[in-house]
């Protein structure tokens, strides 16, 4: 077998992969049992000397008290030739209680298509939430990483095995409306450099950036 067709795919791989990390923290705090949420978010993380936009949309509901499921499309992908979904869990460990944070973590998965040759690529993800809930209000410190097992077939080795994102943020989750608004520094530990983009690194603390989102709570 034959591996030359994806070392040519270094560049869709490394950007689409950053958009892997970019896409901003969905569910914080577990919705309530049996609550669905839909929601679109826009990020502009930086790249070059300016930032890139990326727009999805998501689905989430409460399984559980603890639990709620979500499943996502990134639309911003198609830009770069591929078709991007992904989905998972988020688990709490421990509510909020007045000063006291709560806790919850998050596993899923990521689907990357090529709409040129239909290239598969599956990356999985985990994180971990801090967040603080007071009535509708909800702050939150939340870190993630997604885990690239084809990492070595890359080419230059760009290729890397985790790339981790970092985020602060707030929501207001009121009745059937909840808002969004996170600071996230995405990838801070590697420099990304393909033709025409360019995503700082470490010092530059990686593709920093805002995000926003907007969800119905049914």
């Amino acid at each position: 077998m034959s591996y030359k067709p994806f070392m040519k795919k270094s560049i869709w791989v490394l950007l689409v992969g950053f958009s892997v990390s970019c896409a901003p923290t969905k569910i914080v705090a577990p919705l309530e049992e049996g609550k669905v949420q839909v929601g679109a978010t826009l990020g502009r993380p930086q790249i070059n000397t300016g930032s890139l936009p990326l727009l999805g949309v998501y689905a989430a509901k409460g399984v559980s008290a603890s639990t709620t499921a979500y499943g996502s499309a990134q639309l911003s992908s198609a830009l770069f030739g591929a078709i991007q979904l992904d989905g998972g869990v988020v688990k709490g460990i421990r509510p909020s209680q007045g000063f006291t944070p709560g806790f919850s973590y998050s596993y899923g998965g990521n689907l990357f298509v090529s709409s040129r040759d239909f290239a598969t690529r599956i990356y999985p993800e985990a994180g971990a939430n801090m967040f603080w809930q007071k009535g509708p209000h909800i702050l939150n410190v939340s870190a993630n990483s997604w885990v690239d097992p084809t990492w070595f077939l890359a080419e230059y080795g760009r290729g890397q095995i985790l790339a981790p994102s970092f985020g602060a943020g707030y929501r207001l989750r009121y009745k059937w409306i909840e808002l969004q608004a996170e600071y996230k520094i995405v990838n801070p530990t590697r420099e990304i450099q393909v033709p025409q983009a360019f995503v700082p690194s470490t010092f530059g603390l990686g593709g920093r950036g805002l995000y926003w989102g907007a969800a119905i709570n049914f």
